[in-house]
């Protein structure tokens, strides 16, 4: 009898020593765990790590702290792309990605999706960000980042870049967003993001 007691303890010791090693320190549950790391796996391939192993280098030719941009009214809007990108020509903002950032833009002034699907990965589905609102029409006025960063010997330029978008019933609004590149397997330049 003594060694049926004795086993039994021991299975339940066991479960408990096991229990408490898979039992997280600051009385986190599993589960709660288990929900962390399932929606950091969902992070973004662009986002930089947090790792401290990683090697990050930075170039920037636009720094967007401080900024200051004029807001576009109505009275203001006009249909296009009115950046002047020879200002900011400089080092890896050079004419193969201005040619292809100029050109989506375009595409997206002029409401074709052909054109601006033209310097996008493969299979990008970027258009809802431009093409979901009929008769939206597009002012890009300028830019508020212009960057080069290289992690881990992986290079990505970020272009921010202001604009407004005129909508059907005439309001305006003023917004930003940030476009970018990497290179692709045959070291051409293409827009691999745009959020």
């Amino acid at each position: 009898m003594n060694k049926r007691y004795y086993g039994i303890f021991s299975v339940v010791l066991a479960v408990l020593l096991l229990q408490s090693a898979c039992t997280p320190s600051d009385g986190e549950s599993m589960n709660e765990i288990n929900q962390t790391n399932h929606s950091n796996s969902k992070t973004p391939v662009n986002q930089t790590p947090t790792s401290t192993n990683v090697k990050t280098e930075s170039q920037r030719l636009i720094d967007p702290e401080g900024l200051d941009f004029k807001e576009i009214g109505a009275e203001d809007f006009k249909k296009g792309v009115f950046i002047d990108f020879e200002r900011y020509k400089k080092d890896f903002f050079n004419d193969d990605i201005i040619s292809k950032f100029k050109g989506n833009l375009e595409g997206i002034v002029e409401n074709d999706k052909k054109k601006f699907k033209v310097h996008l990965y493969e299979g990008s589905q970027k258009e809802s960000l431009f093409f979901d609102e009929e008769n939206a029409q597009f002012m890009f006025n300028d830019l508020d980042l212009l960057e080069k960063i290289t992690i881990d010997g992986r290079d990505q330029i970020r272009i921010g870049v202001r604009y407004a978008k005129k909508h059907e019933d005439g309001s305006v609004e003023n917004t930003a967003i940030t476009y970018f590149f990497t290179k692709n397997k045959e070291g051409h330049w293409l827009i691999e993001n745009i959020d």
